[in-house]
């Protein structure tokens, strides 16, 4: 039984692949959001054969991605009998599973890595299900968690992955859940809920009392042992006897770690590499903890505490220059309150003593740690936050100093930021991410937007940055949100459109109407894919009328606004304006607009580029102006148009007069039946 679904979460498709946006089942269409579909199909392989889906794209408000989970997936596979195994608590999966067939869901309350996903997707595969289920995981999309936004299609399977909350759920939330679980038993349909002990308690949770269990972990001894038989490795097994391994099994670490167990052994060359294999499941623990106490007794020697800084300042900046790391180190110091002036520092042990102390090897004007022991500079580091719990904040403020020294070569803060950004999701850490995104400023914000950017992408880290983006999207920081603006208008962006797209839109709620950064980044979307952006705009504006609240308008107007300010997106426009219902919502949008004191100069603005660009447009010029004599119809917006109507010398602008003679007529024709 296998869990991989904190620290290294399943890769996550294509952004041109379903994966990346809502789906609804053929048949079921009725259980989706209202809104337009796009026009992407796909297919999957289940219980009864080949399944065709398609999907809606729903990028603002709360949502979630169903991801397909099939035989391909690691957790699918370890769920398979004669390679599952079962918890230590033999009781646990089977109370499991009559409370997953009563009341329709269930919540394995377990710390991660103890093989809840693999334990989850086993329990949807034997649930009572004539036909057997579709499989999904659900990956939210959401400002606190609700089930309002979950599927309820029938004869499927989900779970739903609620480890490290961002924050409290609703009250209701327990509640809400137990409910929804009843829905889904009508449909023949099951949730599994992962949750952690120190996140799944309160209020809140005390609802779901009645479908929590507790889940324990496999045994690690034969959990290995099926892995290496499942890869091949029979061979292997064997090695499962010898003494060198006898404190793992003592210790009997949960399923991921014996799955990493597995895999160190299964890529071993022989048996000689046993103790290698240890240490390095170990974290180096031994190794590390020699370097960090070693004492250099010879005259001239640096102190215990040299020492040990520089060992860590080596592990942020492995394979940085000599003179990066020197610096790293007296930095350090300094922030412990050591004296570093010049005289403090030629008193001290040379560069050279500190770095053999340290045990750090010179190549050319690079310095590494032990390049034999794979992983030790991340060991070294996970070391640092684990035994000096209560130093977290004085350690992130001088490892991002580190990054942010523009004296620091960039590409050695290129790499002290990634090594912070594995440390941090590898602890899942908020503070240290939220902290790389505040200190990276000014010339090192292209470094945050390219470590970021990278991060979002990728397999281990993926799911939990793209978390962060949406957090700091709808967060009050402008730094956060502009760095966000960043990432989503960049490669990111490129990649995984509709995710970004979801994080841009929410950003616009938090930034000024028309901001450069911010038509810049969606006119890369457009650029992208602009029927994805087209309907979605749409779907925006249809959705967030004058009830709603005002960032949540924000959100949706200053998308608009952004995207009709260049060229690509009046394109887009114009080009979906000769649809009823979605001019409609551009015609309100605009008006809207003009009818918001923050947002007038950015409108006015965006309609003198429009005037500029069409006024002798013998093509676009007559269907600009029917347009916007509709927005201008209404008499209470004749204001704002007379400060386009007359230009320099009271000269009253022909494309202007145009649009006011249309709209005044449209106005009277729309009264004249009411008279």
């Amino acid at each position: 039984m296998n869990d991989h679904s904190s620290d290294a979460p399943e890769p996550e498709p294509d952004p041109a692949n379903p994966g990346t946006n809502q789906m609804t089942p053929q048949g079921h269409e009725d259980l989706a959001d209202t809104q337009p579909p796009t026009t992407t199909s796909f297919h999957q392989s289940g219980p009864n054969g080949v399944q065709a889906y398609k999907y809606s794209v729903h990028l603002h408000g709360d949502y979630v991605h169903p991801l397909p989970i099939d035989d391909l997936d690691s957790a699918y596979q370890a769920s398979e009998d004669g390679r599952f195994v079962d918890p230590r608590e033999p009781s646990c999966l089977p109370d499991a599973a009559k409370v997953l067939e009563e009341h329709g869901v269930v919540v394995l309350c377990s710390p991660a890595g103890s093989g809840r996903r693999t334990a989850a997707v086993r329990l949807l595969r034997h649930a009572a299900a004539p036909q057997g289920l579709a499989l999904f995981d659900l990956e939210p999309e959401w400002s606190k968690p609700g089930t309002k936004c979950l599927p309820t299609w029938s004869a499927t399977g989900y779970v739903l992955d609620l480890s490290d909350l961002p924050d409290e759920p609703p009250t209701r939330f327990g509640q809400d859940l137990v409910h929804h679980g009843l829905t889904l038993r009508e449909q023949g349909s099951f949730l599994v809920v992962l949750a952690t002990p120190g996140d799944w308690q309160g209020q809140w949770a005390d609802a779901t009392g009645d479908i929590t269990v507790q889940l324990e972990s496999p045994s690690a001894r034969p959990l290995v042992e099926g892995e290496l038989m499942a890869h091949g490795h029979s061979d292997r097994v064997s090695w499962l006897m010898d003494e060198k391994l006898s404190p793992i099994w003592v210790t009997d670490p949960p399923a991921r770690e014996a799955s990493r167990l597995a895999g160190l052994l299964g890529t071993a060359t022989g048996r000689e590499q046993l103790k290698e294999i240890v240490d390095r499941f170990g974290d180096w623990h031994t190794k590390v903890e020699t370097l960090l106490n070693k004492r250099d007794g010879v005259d001239g020697g640096p102190s215990l505490l040299s020492t040990r800084v520089t060992v860590w300042a080596g592990a942020l900046l492995d394979g940085g220059r000599q003179g990066s790391l020197v610096r790293a180190s007296d930095d350090l110091l300094a922030s412990l309150g050591q004296a570093r002036g010049p005289a403090d520092v030629l008193a001290d042990a040379t560069s050279s003593r500190r770095l053999k102390a340290a045990e750090i090897v010179p190549v050319g004007d690079r310095a590494y740690h032990d390049r034999s022991c794979k992983g030790l500079p991340a060991a070294i580091l996970r070391h640092l936050w684990d035994e000096f719990p209560t130093q977290h904040d004085l350690l992130t403020k001088w490892a991002i100093g580190v990054a942010a020294n523009r004296s620091v070569p960039e590409d050695d803060a290129r790499l002290a930021s990634e090594a912070l950004l594995h440390l941090a999701v590898r602890r899942h850490d908020r503070n240290v991410l939220d902290a790389l995104a505040k200190g990276l400023t000014g010339p090192r914000r292209a470094l945050a937007v390219e470590v970021f950017t990278k991060a979002a992408t990728d397999a281990e880290l993926g799911r939990y940055v793209r978390d962060r983006l949406l957090q700091w999207a709808e967060s009050n920081k402008p730094e956060r949100i502009d760095l966000v603006v960043d990432i989503c208008g960049g490669l990111w962006g490129l990649q995984q459109t509709a995710l970004a797209l979801t994080r841009l839109g929410k950003a616009a709620g938090g930034m000024p109407f028309a901001a450069e950064k911010l038509v810049d980044a969606f006119r890369t979307l457009v650029r992208q894919d602009p029927g994805l952006v087209g309907k979605t705009v749409v779907q925006w504006l249809a959705k967030h009328g004058a009830e709603a609240s005002d960032k949540t308008r924000q959100h949706a107007l200053g998308s608009f606004l952004a995207i009709i300010s260049s060229d690509e997106g009046t394109d887009l426009v114009l080009a979906s304006a000769h649809d009823t219902d979605s001019r409609e919502c551009f015609v309100r949008a605009w008006q809207a607009l003009l009818s918001t004191n923050d947002a007038v100069d950015a409108v006015l603005c965006q309609l003198t580029q429009w005037q500029v660009r069409f006024e002798n447009d013998a093509d676009h010029g007559d269907a600009v102006i029917a347009l916007l004599a509709e927005v201008f119809a209404p008499p209470r917006l004749r204001l704002r148009l007379d400060r386009l109507l007359v230009g320099e010398g009271a000269v009253v602008r022909p494309f202007w007069r145009d649009i006011l003679g249309h709209a005044m007529r449209l106005y009277d024709d729309q009264k004249a039946p009411e008279a």
